[in-house]
């Protein structure tokens, strides 16, 4: 008799959590609950998931990867990097085509689609940010709206036909490049109307038969609120005049007007249009401050753009101005531990820390805030606040008989390193009626 009475409030306490979720786009989090993950440079010697999540004192929600489409076989994500960590912490995959729209094949969508619904059967959550930046002209996917939004309905209907990939499971984002800068002329595949008439048409949003700054550098590529489960935009401070070589704090409110539409280039408001008016959560896909160490040689791609480039070699140092602390502190302080932004935008719901030193265009940039100790310790310290923490959502530590297995070919050993402060679920009874519902469900209750 008890033990039918508890099996009745499970299964009851299982069709409210279903009914709570149905109301939420796939794998958003509670109300006033936002995920914080981060991008980590995963070539070898540089820090793991299993050691960021040591350095802060908490295990990160959300790791991101990338991968090419068509796959690379040889070359998968390194999932088993979040194996490691012996957390439910999500996959953040961005997914970049390799060939234009049109060129993939049903193949190439068919083999994507297992690859995801592999890691969904394995108990981990997936964030798929496809085609992103597809308003740049970089890519060979971008500044074609037309065959982008075809590409993107044929790749999201066959995730959601698949019986892995349901909404605890996988959530699709969309999210273009920030409008400044629009239509980002003379890179390799920037569209022009003796390219393809009908694509620079869709370009040109106020039809005065010419792309620049005047159109709208967003909604060319939106493939429709039913094909969109997330959007998000990138929020970035580089300084305050290109070609960026100058080491300066970022202006107050910076991220705001960002994601608003509000810097000197006046764009549209991305997040009341596609967050607010379409009541879709929200999430800074990359985030970071460049602290510009020194000059490099800039390497031309053929189009006249500087470019991304191995040689290193440091032609002059920078002056660090207000320094590295000052710049990176005064960033996230106007968003991740700024409760008047988070009050404001209730529908931010995760955000990634891009955590690499890397070349860019003429310098060499650090955009890390866990690389040096003193910034990590007052990081920690803004975050860790009473008034702060408890927004964040962090993962929780898989128990030892029952990890996820992303990749098979790696399997995890040892604990989580952190903690998960702001996302234990409780105990005894709860707990237990929570796991009968999966890894995932603390991020949907």
């Amino acid at each position: 008799m008890l033990f039918s009475k508890l099996s009745a409030s499970i299964a009851l306490m299982a069709a409210a959590a279903t009914c709570v979720n149905a109301q939420r786009a796939p794998l958003e989090p509670s109300a006033g609950k936002v995920v914080l993950g981060a991008w980590l440079d995963t070539h070898p010697g540089k820090t793991t998931p299993q050691e960021m999540n040591q350095k802060l004192g908490h295990n990160l929600a959300m790791y991101h990867l990338a991968e090419d489409l068509p796959l690379k076989f040889d070359q998968p994500p390194p999932v088993f990097l979040i194996d490691q960590t012996n957390t439910n912490a999500l996959l953040y995959l961005s997914v970049y085509p390799t060939v234009t729209p049109d060129a993939l094949t049903e193949n190439d969508i068919f083999e994507f689609v297992k690859q995801l619904a592999g890691y969904a059967k394995a108990g981990r959550g997936v964030m798929i940010r496809l085609g992103s930046e597809m308003n740049g002209s970089w890519q060979p996917y971008g500044q074609r709206p037309l065959a982008f939004v075809q590409m993107w309905r044929r790749i999201v209907s066959a995730i959601r036909e698949n019986q892995f990939l349901t909404r605890d499971r996988a959530a699709v984002i969309w999210a273009p490049n920030m409008g400044g800068g629009y239509p980002f002329a003379g890179g390799k595949y920037s569209m022009t109307a003796a390219i393809d008439a009908a694509e620079f048409a869709a370009l040109d949003t106020n039809k005065d038969g010419v792309l620049n700054e005047l159109d709208d550098p967003f909604s060319p590529f939106y493939p429709g609120d039913e094909f969109v489960d997330w959007v998000g935009l990138s929020t970035y401070w580089f300084g305050s005049q290109y070609p960026y070589m100058a080491n300066e704090l970022p202006p107050e409110g910076e991220i705001f007007n960002l994601i608003h539409g509000l810097t000197k280039a006046r764009q549209p408001n991305f997040y009341q249009m596609y967050a607010e008016q379409k009541q879709k959560p929200f999430i800074i896909t990359e985030a970071g401050t460049a602290f510009h160490m020194y000059r490099i040689n800039p390497v031309a791609d053929g189009t006249g753009a500087a470019v991304n480039q191995a040689d290193t070699t440091p032609i002059a140092q920078i002056a660090p101005g207000p320094g590295n602390l000052a710049m990176k502190q005064a960033w996230w302080r106007q968003y991740i531990t700024n409760t008047t932004f988070l009050d404001a935008h209730p529908l931010l719901k995760a955000v990634c820390l891009f955590e690499w030193t890397k070349p860019e265009e003429e310098t060499m940039r650090d955009f890390q805030i866990t690389n040096d100790t003193a910034i990590l310790n007052a990081f920690k310290q803004d975050l860790d606040a009473s008034n702060i923490l408890p927004r964040y959502i962090f993962a929780t530590e898989m128990p030892k008989e029952s990890p996820i297995v992303s990749d098979t070919n790696n399997p995890p050993s040892g604990s989580a390193p952190g903690t998960s402060s702001g996302f234990t679920l409780g105990a005894g009874a709860y707990t237990f009626i929570v796991s009968m519902l999966g890894p995932l469900a603390s991020f949907l209750m």
